[in-house]
């Protein structure tokens, strides 16, 4: 062995000097070399890392000694030639040991990656609105995991409201809370009682705009309570709704007072968003505040520069019934209804949206309430005018409501000591609230709203050259199409079992554009990820915003038949071509028992809208006095109606109007505690005029 050895290096010799043709021998391999890395990281952030290592020769890959060994969160090697990795964790604190190695192809080293997770905010892990896991958040059941607003995709993008004011026009806003003051505009808030910069409500009671805050915006990664959708953005606050406890001032809600906190004055100029989580319920149609409405057209169009504002308004909690007046009003067959475990009032709201003139106003983006197994809340009121829905959740009882802010301390606001033991999470008892500053019974439109707010300023924060038409179309864009499945409402017109069907409540509508819409969720639950995805990369150019001018006859005289499904129907040709925002109507019709009328809109492309819904709230007529000119009902009387179910479409062509009586026989409403009241089906209605516009851009 050793002689084959020699003679192999003396002909390896001989063929070395034999001339330039022959290969120089190989250069020995070197091992590549890494290096320990270490990282912090807080709660729900995504970490953006480097691995370190290299090699002489050139090019190596990066991955995994053993992935198990990630127990805490979800770590991903984005890029294994350059070792360029992610990383994002729930957990509220750890640490995460990972080995990794460097390869070559022949050889390898090995080097440890430490991450230090810092930084978490405690009740997020309830915040199902944020991040839907199937949590319960403190009540008896849970909800359903996914069905959130995918809020974890905008905070990986670096979408949380940053450079954002957001605007709480309510019963006030506690901004000393600790979660909440660090993102308060100091100095930037109203009190529009006694005119100082603290609209901390007078009443401590009174915790609604607090709650309203945090949703919006609680401070995130401060190792207390919860975080808000925008944990970034700024807040302003105005007590709009409060009361003052001298007596001096008999009503904040003026309209001096609406225009100082709603866009219209230095105080609340800088804000890009206005929450607006209040709105009223009548029993009788009405028409526009003119001055209100002039004022939201201003600041929505003309602020920041042109790029305008925008005012996000809850829809109402009066699916079931509603208070007006100091009167709860209510179906006939409420209490009934539920004792038997069956739908009221055949399944319809008693409160359409559309019945509250502030929400069929186009430059209030209207938003309905969604819970945690992902289909409308229980009460939320529903309507042609709804643009998308986002969390309420329920009572926080049985099923989930909304974590937030409430007032600090045990003496104030609802988590109070006195609630000991109706909520596990109030009363001071639980460990995660023993300072009483948060509750887990938000709920209604009122927490759909600020949901809303707090995802239009992530949006903005990651474009904030957009304007209001931009986020509007993108969230029209991006919103998730929630319980897809869901069945239409349709009622007997008329009685007996041959009695034909409408469909006061159709199923998810695709219009001629493309766009998904439904009664109860608007083009549906906002998809706050995708939504700063589009607005990151904005490329849509909406152009000139225009609104036509109103188009219709105030001369007709047609007949409303009693309980025919054809109904009456009116056309109007449209000459001018835009692609449609918003549509608008004013009807006018006589009729004794409005609840008996369903009201609807069909395009030239033949997508049907109900901009009305039957067996509706309208029952002031049932109470009026007939010989009192100014209490009769007869009607409607040029009372507008708002739909966004035609966005994308084009308005040239003939635009159909149909109205429809459903029921023949008697009708009867409760007024709760004061008295059950029959309408009489005393005539035919009829159809005596009706008008329309559009709002959008020139296709």
């Amino acid at each position: 062995m050793r002689k084959s050895v020699i003679a192999l290096s003396i002909t390896a010799a001989l063929l070395t000097g034999c001339g330039s043709d022959k290969a120089p021998a190989p250069k020995p391999n070197t091992v590549p070399t890494s290096q320990d890395v270490a990282y912090s990281i807080s709660q729900s952030l995504t970490l953006n890392g480097q691995l370190e290592g290299a090699d002489a020769e050139g090019s190596v890959s990066f991955s995994l000694v053993d992935p198990a060994e990630v127990t805490l969160g979800t770590l991903t090697i984005t890029n294994a030639a350059t070792g360029a990795f992610t990383y994002v964790t729930e957990a509220e604190s750890g640490t995460e040991v990972v080995r990794f190695k460097v390869s070559d192809g022949k050889a390898e080293s090995i080097s440890t990656l430490t991450i230090k997770i810092d930084g978490f905010d405690p009740l997020y892990a309830e915040q199902w609105h944020l991040k839907n896991t199937g949590q319960n958040a403190f009540a008896k059941m849970r909800g359903k995991a996914g069905e959130d607003m995918n809020v974890a995709g905008a905070v990986a993008q670096g979408a949380m409201g940053q450079g954002i004011t957001v605007a709480v026009v309510d019963d006030g806003l506690e901004i000393s809370h600790p979660d909440l003051r660090a993102n308060v505009v100091a100095g930037g808030s109203h009190n529009l009682i006694t005119g100082t910069i603290d609209p901390t409500p007078f009443d401590d009671e009174s915790a609604h705009g607090t709650a309203v805050g945090g949703i919006i915006a609680a401070e995130g990664w401060n190792g207390i309570g919860g975080r808000g959708v925008a944990p970034k953005a700024k807040l302003i606050g105005f007590n709009y709704l409060d009361d003052d406890p001298t007596g001096e001032v008999k009503s904040v809600q003026t309209f001096e007072n609406f225009a100082l906190s709603h866009g219209a004055s230095a105080y609340s100029d800088s804000a890009r968003v206005f929450n607006q989580s209040y709105g009223y319920s009548v029993p009788f149609p009405h028409g526009f505040d003119e001055d209100e409405n002039d004022l939201y057209q201003e600041v929505t169009t003309e602020s920041a520069d042109g790029k305008g504002s925008i005012f996000v308004k809850s829809a109402g909690n009066g699916y079931n019934y509603f208070r007006s007046m100091g009167y709860y009003w209510m179906p006939i067959d409420y209490f009934d209804a539920r004792k038997a475990g069956i739908a009221a009032n055949n399944g319809l709201p008693f409160h359409n949206s559309n019945m509250s003139t502030d929400n069929g106003n186009v430059y209030n983006l209207v938003v309905s309430a969604i819970n945690a197994d992902g289909v409308r809340s229980s009460y939320s009121s529903v309507g042609a005018n709804i643009f998308v829905t986002a969390p309420g959740g329920e009572y926080g009882e049985d099923h989930p409501a909304i974590v937030t802010t409430d007032r600090a301390g045990c003496d104030k606001g609802w988590a109070v000591t006195e609630d000991r033991p109706s909520t596990p999470f109030h009363g001071g008892l639980h460990p995660m609230n023993l300072e009483c500053d948060y509750t887990s019974v938000m709920n209604g439109t009122s927490s759909a709203a600020p949901n809303t707010s707090g995802s239009i300023a992530a949006i903005l924060s990651a474009n904030p050259n957009l304007s209001w038409r931009d986020v509007r179309h993108i969230l029209a864009s991006t919103a998730t199409q929630v319980n897809a499945d869901v069945a239409p409402i349709a009622v007997a017109v008329g009685e007996g079992e041959d009695a034909p069907q409408y469909d006061a409540i159709p199923s998810w509508t695709t219009n001629a554009a493309g766009y998904h819409f439904h009664t109860e969720y608007g083009f549906g639950r906002i998809d706050l990820g995708a939504a700063v995805k589009m607005a990151k990369d904005y490329k849509a150019n909406l152009g000139e915003y225009q609104v036509t001018e109103w188009l219709g006859s105030d001369e007709l005289d047609k007949a409303i038949p009693d309980a025919e499904v054809a109904g009456v129907t009116d056309a109007i040709s449209v000459e001018e071509d835009l692609v449609i925002e918003a549509v608008q109507i004013e009807l006018t019709a006589d009729h004794l028992r409005l609840p008996d009328v369903a009201v609807e809109l069909i395009s030239p492309a033949g997508t049907r809208s109900v901009l009305m819904t039957p067996y509706n709230g309208m029952v002031y007529q049932g109470v009026m006095d007939p010989t009192d000119p100014t209490d009769l009902v007869t009607g409607y009387d040029a009372t507008p109606m708002l739909s966004n179910a035609f966005y994308g479409e084009s308005s040239k062509g003939e635009w159909t109007l149909k109205v429809i009586d459903v029921n023949s026989g008697e009708y009867s409403f409760k007024i709760y505690k004061v008295a059950d009241v029959e309408i009489p089906n005393e005539a035919n209605g009829k159809l005596k005029g009706w008008s329309i516009r559009f709002h959008g851009h020139k296709a």
